[in-house]
């Protein structure tokens, strides 16, 4: 439980350090609770419960991943990759 708790705890924390075992059971838990904001969302005709949830959710997952690539020995910025490319494939350019 600890794993979960402790990185909504640390949510402003981008300089730590966390292990292996934290970064995936929290993503799981992530990944698993959306599922289940998506279900409540269709089931009770309420489409801000799935966006809110992702909102708040988005910090302590980025602040995690900066603290698993920091315990890596990585550059913690590389955690940002995926969600540049994200932004630059939304990106309507017209040529």
């Amino acid at each position: 439980m600890n794993y979960i708790i402790n990185p909504l705890v640390k949510v402003f924390d981008f300089n730590g350090k966390a292990t292996l075992k934290e970064f995936w059971l929290f993503f799981l838990f992530y990944l698993i609770s959306g599922f289940i904001a998506v279900i409540l969302s269709a089931e009770f005709h309420i489409e801000a419960l799935q966006t809110t949830y992702r909102y708040l959710m988005l910090i302590p997952l980025t602040s995690l991943g900066f603290r698993r690539l920091n315990d890596a020995g990585f550059n913690k910025w590389l955690f940002l990759i995926p969600f540049v490319n994200l932004i630059l494939a939304g990106i309507n350019r017209n040529n």
